[in-house]
């Protein structure tokens, strides 16, 4: 158990999510200089790393776009074609041509949108590796960060397939129902033809004829960085070594991950110390356009901020033909931004979307891109009050036209906020919930079974951070007792004291239930065999789930071969089929209110 700190303040600034761009088929997110900042003519374009380590620098970026504004330096987020929410999934078989492009695009976009005329790379992992790569073509490049960079593309793709066993392992995915194609992790596959021209890549090898600053953050206790380190230093480059101090803790798991704010700092001063950080720039050539929407046959996606001072974010999802009158609203959990985990965000919507369903993914406060809100808790993970975003959403869905059912899709904390959204907002037509740990919240933080605690009693891991003061003892023991409650209520709340909250809270549960049956709201509830999360549901509904059957408008279902992040691409569709088969029955319903209606007027 991590401990959380109390609130959220990042900087004490109420912040504005970045204003969506299109730039050819791309979607972006460019964050402006602060009016206040000094003006600069430095530019920051960010280049991405891949797959797990992407997920995990989602919110790193965000965060150092918003420092960076504030010293008066422009920036601009994308994704490359066949990534997080890329629509052009096609390009990828072109390889790194295809992203070298769009950095090129993306580099002239942030030029006519900031009105500077130099830009600084900044990338991680491949990304910095991309941003070394690409020096030599970008006639603008003033100075490049490398963010521990893939210098070997061999060894960093065996490095991702020892890395994705890892994870297979701890999520428990049967061996023939994992993803071993070359540079594939948890669930996402590495477009082949890009898995090959990584291979080959060696920067040691490469002849750096242009000569930048350089800001290198290396990896702590790897040889290959100091290397490579020495060979920057031998071609003349202009270097500022630093230890990537906090790395493991930012990349190593989304769950709990920590942001390096010590090398946030260095690199503000970094770029302050850049010869064109204090300059004029000329007034931008190009003014973001109100709507940032790109089109590919059937889906049009459009990248939207809103809500209050549009501190939101999100892709709404339409189909460019005719609609069924349906729209969903897919939520994410605390860690996984608006693609979801393994892009399964980005693909329901699609599929979605095939069936004329219109759909909005967003991130919640401080989750991804949208900034938090000052006053929250920084660790939003089963926060009560993402529901408040969630109403927002709403909002935002019935501004639009077209859409006269609507439903929410929510998995782990997703699946949490989902059904307590629909429970306080009677707007909600439907709701599809996939492995909710609880439908009412009595936990601290976020509790594990009873197997997994007094399996960690004895791990050395566990005994070293208990040491460290990383383990929140009281959130622990209460979460015990919580469980332990669990198991006796049934059979001892009559008589045992303790069990008497639990059974009200039982109750409560019940009563939602009830609530969303009278409204004929329709509840589909996923669980994957085995998952932590039934260990509550048998609690409120019994071991077979038998006291559902008082809820006609409930319809469970059982996911065999998959762990909790639905990871196996199998169980992933059949999450898709399951969300068509919501959505056009609530446009059966809406064409059988229109033949009532019709009947009625003759």
């Amino acid at each position: 158990m991590v401990k959380q700190t109390a609130m959220n303040q990042e900087h004490g600034k109420a912040r504005f999510a970045a204003q969506p761009i299109a730039f050819g088929a791309n979607l972006g997110l460019f964050t402006p200089a602060d009016r206040d900042a000094p003006q600069s003519d430095l530019a920051v374009l960010f280049l991405n790393p891949w797959g797990m380590e992407e997920m995990c620098t989602r919110k790193f970026y965000r965060i150092l776009a918003e420092r960076f504004s504030d010293i008066g330096v422009a920036s601009l987020r994308f994704d490359y074609p066949g990534t997080a929410n890329s629509l052009d999934d096609a390009a990828t078989e072109r390889g790194l041509s295809a992203w070298y492009e769009v950095i090129g695009k993306a580099a002239v976009e942030l030029k006519m949108l900031s009105g500077t005329r130099n830009v600084v790379f900044v990338g991680q992992g491949i990304g910095a590796s991309l941003a070394l790569m690409q020096a030599h073509v970008e006639p603008s490049l003033a100075a490049i960060a490398l963010l521990a960079p893939v210098t070997k593309g061999r060894v960093y793709l065996r490095e991702l397939s020892l890395f994705s066993r890892l994870i297979d392992d701890g999520l428990a995915i049967k061996p023939e129902l994992r993803d071993t194609a070359p540079g594939s992790i948890a669930g996402l596959r590495m477009p082949p033809a890009v898995a090959d021209d990584i291979k080959a890549i060696d920067l040691n090898g490469l002849q750096i004829s242009r000569t930048p600053p350089v800001f290198l953050a290396e990896r702590p206790g790897f040889e290959s960085d100091t290397t490579f380190r020495d060979k920057l230093e031998a071609a003349g480059c202009k270097l500022r070594p630093t230890a990537f101090a906090g790395y493991d803790a930012l990349v190593s798991n989304p769950l709990n991950q920590t942001i390096p704010d010590a090398l946030v700092d260095e690199l503000i001063d970094w770029l302050q110390s850049l010869p064109h950080y204090l300059g004029r720039s000329a007034v931008p050539a190009k003014k973001p356009s109100s709507t940032a929407s790109v089109r590919l046959g059937a889906i049009r996606e459009t990248a939207v901020r809103f809500g209050p001072d549009d501190r939101l974010y999100g892709v709404l999802c339409e189909p460019t033909g005719g609609s069924v009158g349906v729209s969903a609203v897919i939520l994410t959990t605390a860690y996984d931004h608006s693609a979801g985990w393994a892009r399964s965000a980005v693909e329901l919507a699609r599929e979605l979307a095939k069936v004329g369903v219109a759909s909005l993914r967003f991130d919640s406060a401080g989750v991804g891109d949208s900034p938090p809100v000052p006053a929250r808790r920084k660790q939003v993970l089963y926060d009560e009050a993402q529901i408040a975003d969630v109403a927002i959403a709403r909002d935002y869905m019935d501004g639009l036209a077209g859409s006269r059912r609507t439903f929410l899709i929510g998995r782990c904390s997703g699946a949490y906020v989902a059904f307590r959204s629909t429970v306080d907002d009677q707007r909600w037509d439907a709701c599809l919930i996939v492995n909710p740990v609880a439908f009412r919240w009595r936990f601290k933080g976020l509790p594990k079974t009873l197997k997994a605690y007094f399996k960690n009693v004895l791990d050395l891991e566990t005994v070293r951070r208990l040491w460290a003061g990383d383990v929140d003892i009281g959130a622990v023991t209460k979460n015990i007792s919580m469980r332990l409650i669990d198991r006796m209520a049934g059979s001892l709340s009559p008589v045992f004291a303790p069990a008497r909250p639990l059974t009200q809270l039982t109750r409560q549960v019940h009563d939602d239930f009830h609530a969303l049956a009278d409204r004929g709201t329709q509840l589909s509830i996923i669980y994957t065999e085995g998952d932590e999360g039934q260990e509550m549901f048998r609690v409120n509904f019994g071991t077979a789930g038998e006291k559902l059957s008082a809820y006609p408008n409930v319809e469970l279902h059982l996911f065999p071969d998959a762990d909790h992040n639905l990871t196996p691409r199998p169980a992933r569709e059949r999450l898709i089929e399951l969300a068509k088969r919501q959505a056009l029955s609530l446009a059966l319903l809406l064409g059988e209110e229109k033949r009532d209606k019709r009947a009625a007027r003759g």
